[in-house]
């Protein structure tokens, strides 16, 4: 059976960047996909096979995906065809229409030649605007001979005239002449300096007496083309540097005049004759918006032509209410009378005197540079990183701040909507003289709150916005405007991540996790009926919760307990930030032994330091040196993703400095790799270059690192697994539930969704944690029901790679029954025995560190 047959033409082909699977090269004409499906392997075998005869039959070729994977490549290029409209900002005319199969090959030509048509105009009014131009001054360059660029284009602005004219005669014959017989046309293609095509145009009407000059202009026997009839000449008449700036005015022009082109794309489910018939145009050009109505105006009437209905599957809009009769519409708007009397449903639109007049769609070519804003801010870049959203809202399912049930508002494509709503009242505000408003500033703020920074949007994106690093630029904006609002909960967490002072350090973490940390809980067991009542159904925001309700959210779920007293290093007595601590097995390990370094990051140090000491415990326990960094060093990324790009910057270059001098102190050990614990440092790390640093290094994950070195538990009993995967994943290897499974077990499943804690956002914007953690909640649910489906009595973990995530995984052991950990300290607790860390450290200050003088 043929589930599903797709269809793209070539426009739709260049638009997602379609790879041709071809030998022949080059972009096919049309591609269809099609589903195949069947109960037999053998029978879908030689249905496929009897589709790709018909192809090869009609000079085409055929493709069969038959793993999953493969299957799933073939579609991917349909999921990404809202890209069509990417160059005009996503701002399209979209008219569906439904053609009878048997008439499709008609309305496929009749589109072919309005699309020749409006081309051949749009290179008309190039022509005319390249002439309007070389009558115009050009830009002053060096003077040649003492000749500027005006009085030595004066010399051959006639020969670039002359060809001007001759090109346009043909192109407006070419078009003035498209339903003329081919037996005719041929006749006077000499006089039009197409002499050279005569004899396969002669060629042509032997094998089609009755094709005329459009067939050969549809498949490009006669091409009209701005790069072989114009462009190759004005390179040669005006080359060489003395009118370089001059040719480069006139592509600047045919630039220009291009963006203005109106064309008809398509792309249909070929199976049920439903033609997705697309016009891209960009809002602020109206002779682009009516020629491109104009257009409407034919396709309509093509469409009715041929048989066909114009309310496709997207039904009928504001577009084609015009080209429906009163008989049409009588039935809606009796049914509209008679259930809305009031019209409060979607208020004037589809009926009498319904328009365009209250359409509305950002026109980011309408934000000018003559705005002062725009000029002393980034604020241009933001909104030229956002222009080419086409509001297809392939994002929302991966967001995690789109939690439909708690908030539909913060998707990236919303997030995208907003952002470029207050870029336009900034501007005109701005403009206006007015000064900008502080409330637009506090919800440009909000919208760049709603972020956890996974980056997660930027893979289904059909033209690759990353609206987290949109976040950032947007959270380093404010702060440079100084509109970023004050936060306690930001200010404690940037103190604590950018202090060096071992004091300092401990004296803060003893604070957070000794006293904050404590109160949270017992604030948490005061409050835990009106906790629940809002972890159960949090409340939709728009901008920030009131205070009362942020405390609220602040203690609806615990905070980790039972966390070491002191940080690993402070354990190990290696705080002293003039010194490179070097661990190994004295008894086991040489000098030439494998050495690696390590990064253990501040979650994995500072706060959740069993992280970092079961890390350098299983390094131990694998027989290798650890060269840790001399003192307590962030990697930056914190500062990074709270728009603290400054801070950001200057923590990345101290520390690539301090490492080179470290790998030149220790060059004798040969450092070939760099583990880390944390998928955010894995992330900001990959920057360093490590490989200039310890030549020939790479950058790896401790799991995966231990995998490799076959490293293991093995017939563990009694407790059950699921995983949660960062999204900053720190498994790049492969996909990290094989390595999951590898360590731990086959039976380990994933879990889902973000967990919440997103590095601070969790003590910034708790009310944001609390719609995010209501999705996680959800999912977790179901994980447990699935590992206890089969009647398992034993006990749940959720484990991490994430120091962050292992934070907010933590909270949701009240309502799981599941303790989080980290995976690799499950697997110290399994391998090393339950006392590992005592034993770690016992061992490593009995002999195991060796302090190197940086």
């Amino acid at each position: 059976m043929l589930a599903g047959l797709e269809h793209l033409d070539e426009r739709y082909l260049r638009a997602v960047g379609y790879a041709t699977k071809s030998k022949r090269g080059g972009l096919p004409k049309m591609v269809l996909i099609g589903d195949i499906v069947g109960d037999e392997d053998a029978v879908v075998a030689a249905a496929c096979s009897e589709v790709v005869r018909m192809a090869n039959t009609r000079h085409g070729e055929g493709f069969v995906a038959v793993s999953p994977e493969a299957r799933k490549k073939f579609w991917l290029d349909r999921s990404r065809t809202a890209a069509i409209a990417r160059h005009t900002n996503a701002f399209k005319i979209n008219e569906d229409v439904v053609i009878p199969l048997h008439r499709m090959g008609e309305y496929t030509d009749a589109i072919e030649r309005i699309n020749i048509e409006l081309s051949t105009r749009n290179k008309l009014r190039l022509i005319d605007q390249l002439v309007t131009r070389l009558d115009e001054p050009f830009p002053k360059g060096k003077l040649v001979d003492g000749l500027s660029s005006d009085e030595l284009l004066a010399q051959r602005r006639q020969q670039v005239l002359e060809l001007l004219d001759s090109v346009r005669v043909r192109w407006q014959w070419v078009l003035d002449h498209l339903d003329t017989a081919l037996s005719d046309a041929v006749t006077v293609f000499a006089r039009y300096g197409l002499e050279s095509l005569v004899q396969v145009a002669q060629m042509r009407l032997q094998q089609q007496p009755d094709a005329t000059l459009f067939d050969v202009v549809q498949d490009r026997t006669l091409r009209i083309s701005w790069k072989v009839e114009i462009l190759r000449h004005l390179e040669d008449i005006l080359g060489g540097n003395d009118l370089s700036l001059v040719l480069n005015e006139l592509q600047a022009v045919h630039a220009k005049v291009l963006k203005s082109r109106v064309f008809v794309a398509l792309h249909m489910h070929a199976g049920d004759g439903n033609v997705h018939t697309n016009i891209p145009v960009n809002s602020e050009d109206y002779a682009m918006l009516r020629e491109a109505n104009e257009t409407v105006v034919r396709i309509m009437q093509v469409a009715r032509d041929l048989d066909g209905v114009i309310s496709g599957e997207h039904g009928i809009g504001l577009t084609k209410l015009e080209f429906l009769t009163d008989v049409e519409l009588k039935p809606f708007k009796d049914y509209k009378d008679r259930i809305d009397p009031q019209g409060h449903f979607n208020a004037g639109k589809l009926m009498p005197g319904s328009d365009l007049r209250n359409a509305w769609t950002p026109s980011f070519g309408l934000l000018g540079h003559e705005s002062l804003i725009m000029q002393q801010s980034d604020i241009g870049n933001i909104s030229t990183s956002i222009k080419d959203c086409l509001r297809c809202g392939k994002c929302k399912p991966v967001c995690a701040t789109h939690v439909p049930r708690a908030n539909l508002l913060y998707s990236p494509r919303n997030k995208i909507l907003a952002t470029s709503l207050l870029i336009e009242a900034f501007l005109y505000e701005e403009q206006t003289r007015r000064g900008v408003s502080l409330k637009h500033w506090e919800e440009f703020e909000d919208v760049a709150d709603h972020c956890t920074v996974c980056h997660k949007c930027y893979t289904p994106c059909p033209v690759d916005i990353d609206f987290g690093e949109v976040s950032m630029n947007m959270r380093a904006l404010l702060r440079r405007m100084g509109r970023k609002s004050f936060n306690p909960g930001t200010t404690a967490a940037m103190f604590f991540l950018n202090a060096k002072d071992p004091a300092t350090i401990n004296a803060t973490r003893t604070a957070m996790v000794s006293v904050g940390y404590k109160l949270q809980r017992t604030a948490n067991n005061l409050l835990s009926k009106v906790a629940h009542k809002q972890t159960g159904k949090p409340p939709a925001t728009v901008g920030k919760a009131p205070l009362r309700e942020q405390v609220v959210h602040f203690i609806n779920k615990k905070m980790p307990g039972g966390l070491p007293k002191k940080p690993a290093r402070k354990l190990l007595d290696i705080e002293d930030a003039n010194y490179v601590p070097v661990i190994r097995d004295p008894v086991r390990t040489k000098v030439d032994s494998e050495a690696v370094f390590y990064f253990p990051g501040c979650g994995s140090e500072r706060l959740f330091s069993q992280v970092g000491l079961a890390t350098q415990a299983m390094l131990w326990h694998a027989g290798v040196q650890t060269v840790l960094p001399p003192g307590y060093l962030c990697c930056g990324y914190p500062q990074r993703g709270n728009g603290m790009y400054d801070k950001a910057e200057k923590i990345i270059t101290d520390n690539r400095v301090l490492f080179h001098r470290v790998a030149n102190t220790l060059n004798y050990l040969d450092i070939k790799t760099v583990v880390v614990s944390c998928g955010t440092c894995y992330d900001q790390l990959q920057g360093y270059e490590f490989d200039k640093i310890f030549p020939g290094s790479r950058l790896i994950d401790i799991h995966e690192y231990l995998l490799e070195k076959n490293v293991k538990l093995e017939g563990i009993q009694g407790v059950r697994y699921m995983y949660h995967d960062p999204c900053h994943t720190p498994m790049k290897l492969q996909d990290p539930m094989k390595t999951v499974r590898s360590l731990v077990g086959d039976d380990a499943i994933k879990t889902d969704r973000c967990c919440g804690e997103s590095g601070t956002l969790a003590v910034t914007r708790p009310d944001i944690s609390t719609q995010v953690r209501f999705r996680k909640e959800q999912e977790l649910e179901k994980n447990v029901s699935t590992l206890r489906a089969d009647g398992f009595t034993g006990e749940l973990k959720m484990l991490t790679s994430c120091p962050s995530c292992l934070q907010g995984l933590s909270r949701y052991g009240d309502d799981t029954g599941a303790n989080a950990d980290y995976i690799v300290v499950e697997m110290a607790r399994h391998i090393l025995g339950p006392t590992w860390m005592e034993d770690y450290v016992n061992q490593a200050n009995n002999g195991g560190i060796e302090r190197v003088l940086v």
